[in-house]
């Protein structure tokens, strides 16, 4: 009967496993409809962002501003990467880490520096155990992380990108398509670049009285883009936990099932050998 109980405890631990899984799923759930209300809004948003960029950047065609122009050289980066604080959610956080450690290879065989700015408790943690340098780190709070947080660190970089300190300033995230698409995006924020016609990519350049256009736009473009990922990183965040407790949900019934059977059987077969033990007890009395 051991056996028996071996299964029991599997049973039970399955069955406590569910409960857990079962429970994150309604809270995902909860917080996903949250924030899929905001989601048309989200996407005009980011498609304003996106509109003014392309209208404004052709004004901009021949300035010298490093928003525009660029550097002549670039020996230090800065990105800002998008996780989240907690686990079980799927690919979310791996794909991102995955695109981080891709960024940080081709980094090194150009012999280009770069720190971080990290959103989320996951990402922070993997910078810190490849000993990169993390300049800003806030956890992935819903209730802590405002316009006001996102624009105070847009100042920040923005300011060491016009101090010649960092030469390019990139942002890595998930952005929510749908329930089954969430897509890894790193995105260069400054300098601007656009394409062209002929799909070839061109950094802008603009006449001179345009500088001030050009440094105004680009702190707003850093702050709106920042917005638009961190809101895109919590749909991801939410849409792949749900996914993923759902399956574990699932295989937790299925695993459940499948011992409940095994125990069932084992049961039947120490019944029997049992049975099989008195009569042949009886028997052999008898004898």
């Amino acid at each position: 009967m051991s056996n028996v109980r071996d299964l029991g405890s599997k049973i039970q631990s399955l069955e406590n496993m569910k409960k857990v899984t079962r429970a994150m799923n309604m809270i995902s759930s909860i917080k996903l409809r949250k924030h899929l209300t905001n989601f048309p809004f989200l996407e005009e948003f980011c498609g304003e962002v996106e509109n003014i960029f392309q209208v404004i950047a052709p004004s901009l065609y021949e300035c010298q501003h490093p928003v525009v122009a660029g550097y002549s050289e670039t020996k230090a980066e800065h990105l800002i990467v998008f996780t989240s604080d907690k686990g079980l959610c799927g690919t979310h956080n791996s794909s991102v880490l995955k695109a981080l450690d891709a960024f940080a290879e081709k980094r090194a065989s150009s012999n280009v520096s770069f720190d971080l700015s990290c959103f989320g408790v996951k990402g922070n943690n993997h910078a810190i155990h490849s000993n990169w340098n993390v300049s800003f780190f806030e956890s992935m709070n819903e209730r802590t992380i405002d316009k006001l947080v996102l624009k105070k660190l847009g100042d920040d970089i923005f300011r060491r990108f016009l101090d010649g300190e960092i030469q390019k300033v990139w942002v890595l995230g998930k952005v929510y398509k749908n329930s089954l698409q969430q897509d890894t995006v790193l995105k260069q924020i400054l300098p601007f670049k656009i394409e062209n016609s002929d799909n070839s990519v061109t950094t802008l350049t603009t006449e001179p009285e345009g500088n001030k256009m050009a440094e105004e736009y680009g702190l707003i473009y850093l702050a709106d883009t920042l917005r638009g990922f961190c809101e895109h990183s919590f749909l991801s965040e939410h849409s792949a936990r749900l996914t993923a407790m759902e399956n574990a949900t699932n295989n937790s019934e299925d695993m459940i099932n499948k011992y409940v059977n095994m125990q069932n059987h084992a049961r039947q077969a120490a019944i029997t050998n049992e049975l099989i033990e008195i009569v042949s007890g009886k028997e052999a009395l008898k004898g």
